[in-house]
């Protein structure tokens, strides 16, 4: 449980109320729960104020307190980023057990280092020379491959392969089934049509506060590395090429594949099952619409498209008159 004052300290809100009790956890502000907290997110739910059980709401300082109202408000800023503070706050609450977890069924290297606080799972294998810092939590399964670097606070679930020499960032998470720094898919063709696998020297290198969702693939580079930004977050079944560089603060939807070697620079949203061809640019601030496919670099600012991919109003346009053709071929050839 945390104290009231506490939570209101955390997020830097102003209070307004009761503020001497504690909360329990979190609840939605329909569901709500006593000593729970909950948040107001959209100006639709302030009807819920006086009606939800919850006993303190997090609410936008815009929003006016009823006259009759009996529940703690918590006044700030961004009541959605507010909210979010005090989940990952709760969150760490729940394990405070400051020792080593590591399986029995676990195998691990002579020759790794383990930090403070580490969660290590059933038959979690850790290679030689791997380095975990303090607080990570690798679970079930999950294979650790020689020379990884995995930094404070990162999550790996269960069922992950993370191999030779990739870096994983602070707070990042991995999702389960995830494969990181796998072979590429590099290819040289001789003169009798024969294709040679090129090796794959680079490695993987993913910032801090990253999100590879489940059964994400991402390979490894063939001499550069194959880069993600810090606060990248990637929805499930992503893959990666080799040599791929995407910027911070990035959204990668379910299903996108992104070919070797191209660039993605900041905050760029790609929605879900979009294909990017190789050797690409794709600049900041880009909006990549869902089952588009991109075959040439994007300006900044850019919002496409399509297949290919192209300005979407364009898009839209050439849509709705490709539809109409049917009628206009009536009319022109009756």
């Amino acid at each position: 449980m945390i104290h009231i004052k506490k939570i209101n300290e955390i997020i830097n809100g102003e209070l307004f109320g009761s503020d001497d009790y504690y909360i329990e956890g979190p609840c939605s502000i329909i569901n709500g729960k006593e000593n729970f907290l909950t948040y107001i997110k959209h100006t639709k739910y302030i009807k819920y104020i006086n009606t939800t059980s919850a006993s303190a709401i997090i609410v936008d300082k815009s929003i006016d307190i009823p006259e009759n109202n009996k529940k703690t408000i918590l006044k700030v800023d961004n009541p959605s980023i507010a909210f979010l503070c005090f989940l990952k706050y709760f969150e760490n609450t729940i394990n405070t057990d400051k020792t080593n977890i590591i399986s029995d069924t676990s195998q691990i290297s002579k020759t790794a280092r383990i930090g403070l606080d580490v969660f290590i799972g059933q038959n979690v294998v850790v290679s030689d020379n791997v380095q975990i810092s303090d607080n990570v939590r690798i679970e079930s399964n999950s294979v650790i491959d020689e020379n990884v670097v995995i930094a404070d606070n990162a999550i790996i679930k269960s069922n992950v392969v993370i191999h030779k020499n990739s870096i994983i960032g602070k707070y990042t998470k991995i999702k389960s089934g995830a494969i990181i720094g796998s072979i590429g898919f590099g290819l040289v063709t001789d003169n009798h049509k024969k294709h040679h696998h090129i090796p794959h020297l680079g490695k993987v290198v993913i910032g801090d506060d990253v999100l590879i969702g489940s059964n994400c693939t991402i390979d490894r580079g063939t001499i550069d590395d194959t880069k993600i930004g810090n606060g990248t977050k990637f929805d499930n079944q992503v893959h990666i090429g080799h040599n791929v560089n995407i910027g911070e603060n990035c959204i990668i939807g379910a299903q996108v594949g992104i070919g070797g070697s191209t660039k993605i620079m900041n905050n760029v949203i790609i929605a879900g099952q979009v294909g990017v061809i190789d050797n690409l640019i794709i600049e900041d601030n880009v909006i990549v619409g869902p089952t588009s496919y991109v075959v040439k670099s994007i300006k900044k600012d850019s919002y496409v498209s399509g297949n290919p991919a192209r300005n979407h109003k364009d898009h839209v346009r050439q849509d709705i008159l490709i539809s109409k053709l049917p009628e206009i071929y009536k009319k022109l050839f009756k």
